[in-house]
């Protein structure tokens, strides 16, 4: 017996043939689909579990080699400069570090704040100056409404020592200063350049302008930096910094965060950010209206360590 195929006569045993090479081909097909899914399937989800995973395991690598960073890290820190040949008031910088998300706050202070200190008006240049440092935190505490315990007091040689490590900075000058290129474009600021733009006493916007200068220069000299090699830098220098600077921060302090702050440098990318202050300004006096932002505060202040880190 045969069969019609395409209007042909077929005999029996070649249509029986290709109904059994049909039989075993279908079979084979679905089992090779079902394959590619679960090898796909496979695939995707070890793809996707590395990039959600990714910033875990490079934190965890770090951990390895080096050390970690965690919430506790985070820390605050006011600069001051302090270069009285300059002729200038002493210039304040608040830095807030958050090593864990690879970022730092620069919040310029101008001098002229004033406020109701210890039960009488005064700015910060007069607390400073009139019963030092300390009292300067207090008083930077009680305006800012966040917990400041550490300082770093620069003068001229000290900061020109800072600059070295950093490796100066390009930033457009704005104002007339002898010495400096005439022009608008950004121009290569030296250590000593620098200390002069950040001492100009004469803005037209005052203290106000130029402490949000200072926190913009110094904002941009971390960021145009090498990470890596100012992470090594500043672990090289360290002892030879700290005792040119008059500071509460100890070599122990330096060691509990080190791993934190190579962390940062080293894979962090413009990590640097900066503020300025809310307030009200007169020819004399600055007042603060709001020193930060809710969203700056819930950003770098907020307690974000979880309940791993806490054990």
């Amino acid at each position: 017996m045969g069969a019609i195929i395409n209007g042909f006569l077929v005999k029996g045993d070649y249509v029986m043939a290709n109904r059994k090479k049909g039989s075993i081909a279908i079979p084979f097909l679905v089992t090779f689909l079902i394959a590619l899914l679960i090898v796909g399937g496979g695939a995707l989800y070890i793809y996707k579990s590395l990039d959600i995973n990714k910033e875990s395991e490079l934190d965890e690598l770090y951990a390895t080699e080096y050390g970690t960073a965690t919430y506790e890290d985070s820390h605050t820190i006011l600069f001051v400069l302090n270069v009285p040949e300059q002729k200038c008031s002493s210039t304040f910088l608040l830095m807030r570090s958050v090593p864990k998300e690879k970022k730092l706050l620069l919040t310029g202070i101008p001098s002229n704040t004033i406020t109701i200190f210890n039960e009488k008006q005064a700015s910060l240049k007069e607390v400073y100056e009139n019963s030092g440092i300390n009292s300067a935190l207090d008083f930077v505490q009680q305006v800012s409404g966040v917990e400041v315990e550490k300082y770093m007091i620069f003068n001229n040689d000290s900061f020109l020592k800072l600059s070295d490590i950093m490796g100066g900075v390009s930033y457009g000058v704005t104002v007339d200063i002898a010495g400096f290129q005439d022009t608008d474009k950004e121009q290569y600021l030296n250590g000593k350049q620098t200390i002069s733009l950040l001492t100009y006493p004469m803005f037209s916007g005052g203290e106000v302008e130029r402490a949000s200068m200072c926190a913009s220069v110094i904002s941009a000299m971390i960021n145009q930096a090498d990470g890596p090699n100012l992470a090594k830098g500043l672990e090289r220098n360290f002892n030879t910094l700290i005792n040119m600077v008059e500071s509460n921060i100890s070599s122990g302090d330096f060691k509990e965060r080190q791993y934190a702050v190579k962390f940062m440098l080293n894979y962090g990318n413009s990590i640097s950010h900066f503020s300025m202050i809310e307030g009200t300004s007169s020819e004399e006096y600055f007042v603060v209206d709001k020193f930060f932002s809710n969203s700056i505060l819930e950003e770098y202040f907020a307690d974000k360590t979880d309940e791993k880190e806490k054990k």
